[in-house]
């Protein structure tokens, strides 16, 4: 026999739409939680790519002033260049990081490559150099310089410079930016 008081309407209290409604209040806040999570991450690897770009260019900025200074013919008139600083006179420390020092001639935009037509950065480039003066080895405490008789600079003897580079590359949407600087040594 049937119950007639279960399978009454009046009777049922709404507990299966009460169960369901919590489980998709449940499903919800999992689902806006995980978009959440996905956009976060979203943004990090946005942000770790445009980093990433930036020392790209940062570093081919390098390589571009390593060039120009391997082209010198002399280390003389070096402040008559632009983006060229002689000693003491190039920015330093927080002076890097002034919008002016990586516009005009203060510093030297670097040619960017293009793929497809398209330019890899939406800014180019830019270096700086500032002559450091006499560059010598040193092991220890000992100079590396080796005394030989009769050898001296005419006779094909070379005097080796020091120059310090400080170079800045953007990332891809122009936000973000690395500056290196790196210390080069040249003969002349």
């Amino acid at each position: 026999m049937k119950d007639k008081q279960s399978s009454s309407p009046e009777l049922q209290q709404g507990a299966v739409l009460l169960t369901s409604l919590l489980i998709l209040l449940i499903l919800s806040l999992l689902a806006v939680s995980s978009m959440q999570n996905s956009s976060m991450q979203e943004r990090m690897v946005s942000a770790q790519r445009e980093g990433y770009m930036a020392m790209e260019g940062a570093e081919l900025a390098l390589r571009e002033a390593e060039q120009a200074i391997e082209v010198l013919a002399s280390p003389s008139g070096f402040d008559t260049l632009d983006g060229f600083y002689e000693k003491g006179s190039a920015p330093r420390g927080s002076g890097v990081f002034t919008a002016g020092i990586w516009a005009g001639g203060n510093s030297i935009a670097v040619t960017v490559p293009t793929v497809n037509g398209e330019p890899l950065f939406p800014e180019a480039p830019r270096y700086l150099v500032e002559f450091v003066g006499d560059a010598q080895l040193e092991v220890g405490n000992e100079s590396a310089n080796v005394n030989m008789t009769n050898y001296t600079h005419e006779t094909g003897a070379t005097v080796a410079k020091a120059f310090r580079i400080v170079a800045r590359g953007t990332g891809a949407t122009g936000d973000g930016q690395r500056i290196l600087e790196e210390y080069y040594r040249r003969e002349f």
